[in-house]
């Protein structure tokens, strides 16, 4: 693995938990989502509001071209909800805040308890980024349908016990109360995603020692 994190995301995500007074709620991050996988997220956020009434989601689509178009959804569910790019007060009835920025999504990572990262709800994307959320500690939560790298990277996850996959709307909103409702078990299952990450970090520079190793052999 390799990753490059701000050094103050974690600074900026308390910052940005204070500015909305949300430091006592269950906060979880949908990031990196694409088309029929806000519909889920929005869904089963629905269901983790009627045991955890302050609970606050922060969708995150994955292209910009589909924020309005995310927006308009939120409004159907929940009328109340917040615009990040409109600065939209962020009260303590707010159940959604969608992250409709750019290069935000590391600080969103950090104001929440655990993330779901999208690309793995429906079929035909084969996953994103884990490596941001676990690198900050964050419980981890993915889709079914993930290919290729991320798949063998979710598993070393799920073996590590930070991550937990999920295949609907039901399983999301019961992994959710599972987690709000044992706090310490989400934050050990964040500690395990971030320790997985140190234990492989490094990619890069061995990759480059390789090369290098290669590259001042001498000719045959």
């Amino acid at each position: 693995y390799d990753l490059d994190l701000p050094d103050n995301a974690a600074e900026q995500g308390r910052a940005l938990l204070a500015s909305w007074q949300a430091q006592q709620r269950p906060v979880w991050v949908a990031a990196s989502t694409h088309e029929g996988e806000e519909a889920i997220a929005l869904d089963a956020h629905q269901r983790l509001l009627q045991r955890f009434g302050q609970a606050l989601l922060i969708l995150v689509p994955r292209h910009p071209q589909r924020f309005e178009a995310v927006a308009r959804l939120c409004e159907q569910q929940h009328p109340s909800f917040a615009r990040r790019s409109q600065r939209t007060p962020v009260s303590a009835d707010t159940p959604v805040v969608l992250g409709d920025t750019l290069g935000e999504l590391p600080v969103f990572y950090a104001a929440a308890s655990l993330a779901l990262v999208g690309g793995s709800l429906v079929p035909g994307i084969g996953g994103h980024n884990l490596l941001e959320p676990a690198g900050l500690g964050r419980a981890l939560l993915t889709g079914t349908h993930l290919t290729g790298g991320w798949a063998q990277i979710a598993a070393e996850f799920r073996d590590r016990g930070a991550l937990r996959q999920v295949s609907d709307a039901d399983a999301l909103a019961e992994a959710l109360i599972r987690a709000f409702d044992d706090p310490a078990a989400c934050a050990a299952a964040g500690r395990a995603a971030a320790e997985q990450v140190q234990a492989q970090a490094g990619a890069l520079a061995r990759s480059l020692a390789l090369a290098s190793d290669l590259l001042n052999q001498p000719a045959q």
